[in-house]
């Protein structure tokens, strides 16, 4: 009897330190949910915690009597323990499911009870002089003039660059950026609106002239509508490349930890370049530049700027690929068991107005994976 109450206790310790292997884990969660199921919060709040402890210690007794009655075997363990040992678990398992409440396993709404909420409006704009201006609580009207430039925040929440004295005067730079769980869209002084996705940035002058070109530089992703100006091509550079358009809508996607920067023509036509390799993109056409070569292919357009309408598209997307859109957006880190494959592919079209457990739910339906969220991190297991 008191090798099986350590085996017990071995196991719950495990749970804890988060070190149990998945079918140790969901063999005392499966226990917990039967037992927890008869059981409502108030139950097993602090209120009646010394309670609990001393039926707990009881049943451990009764557990124990019944397992050597039974002529329980070492390796018979574990299928007693889940079909007669519910109550002891709720012992262990109450305070840490319900009082700390960190862990939440996204397959029982029961359990989510601190689920995280979908990314919002807000970015920060830093002016010339280093000044930074939180856009999601400044009021509407004008925020700052640099340069014979307005810079104002519209009442629908974008920032509004205008010229108002005719001059375009270059040395004033300014910087918009987002941090996860953030997206924003600015107006330029031509006229040409960008929408940034979360963790980026846009760098550009304040009249957006760099000797005679309209020049943005871009961290992270973006989605540019381009106002067609002959004189001024309009240049976007990121760390791999430079893009070159007269008036055109197109996504460029340039986050660090991606493997290459892909640009998406919507329409009109770009140049993408780096170094002396030079490629013309047409509508419909993406480029992917890992910096060492630029290949083209025929996309999906609406699969590229899915998070400009307000959606994931997941549908044959690596599914690491997709975790890393999921935890920009909703600000999570992610933590892999070792044995989840770099071939998984995640599916289907989800808003992203939707809490992370129902991201999570839609994913995990496929069978491929299992998560628990614990704070700002997601475990993701077979």
């Amino acid at each position: 009897m008191e090798n099986s109450k350590q085996d017990l206790n071995q196991l719950i310790d495990k749970y804890l330190s988060e070190e149990a292997n998945f079918e140790e884990r969901n063999l005392l969660e499966q226990s917990y949910r039967k037992a927890s199921a008869r059981m409502s919060e108030k139950d097993i709040s602090d209120a009646h915690a010394a309670r609990i402890h001393g039926i707990g210690t009881k049943t451990w007794e009764d557990l124990m009597e019944q397992i050597d009655r039974a002529g329980a075997k070492h390796s018979n363990l574990w299928p007693r323990i889940l079909t007669v040992a519910a109550s002891v678990v709720i012992v262990f398992l109450a305070v840490y499911f319900f009082k700390r409440n960190q862990l939440i396993d996204v397959t029982d709404a029961r359990l989510v009870t601190r689920d995280v909420a979908p990314g919002t409006v807000g970015a920060t704009l830093t002016l010339a002089n280093g000044k930074k201006i939180k856009l999601a609580g400044a009021a509407s009207g004008k925020l700052a003039q640099e340069a014979g430039v307005t810079i104002t925040k519209s009442s629908n929440g974008s920032l509004v660059y205008e010229i108002k004295d005719g001059a375009f005067r270059s040395g004033k730079y300014n910087t918009l950026s987002t941090a996860n769980g953030e997206t924003y869209q600015v107006r330029l002084p031509d006229g040409s609106m960008v929408y940034l996705n979360a963790a980026s940035s846009l760098t550009y002058a304040t009249s957006l002239i760099e000797n005679g070109k309209r020049v943005v530089t871009l961290r992270g992703e973006g989605y540019f509508e381009v106002f067609k100006d002959k004189k001024h091509p309009f240049i976007v550079k990121t760390e791999k490349q430079e893009v070159e358009v007269l008036g055109t809508h197109f996504n460029i996607n340039s986050y660090g930890d991606e493997p290459a920067v892909a640009t998406t023509l919507i329409q009109g036509s770009v140049k993408v370049r780096t170094g002396k390799k030079e490629q013309m993109l047409k509508p419909g056409e993406q480029s992917v530049n890992d910096g060492k070569s630029i290949k083209v292919n025929q996309v999906d357009v609406d699969s590229s700027i899915d998070w400009k309408n307000g959606d994931f598209n997941l549908d044959g997307v690596e599914f690491k690929i997709a975790m890393r859109k999921i935890a920009r957006w909703y600000n999570m880190d992610v933590i892999y068991e070792e044995a989840i494959s770099d071939s998984i592919r995640a599916g289907g079209w989800v808003s992203r107005k939707n809490s992370l457990s129902a991201i999570l739910k839609s994913i995990e339906a496929s069978g491929q994976v299992h998560f628990r969220i614990k704070g700002r991190q997601i475990y993701i297991t077979k």
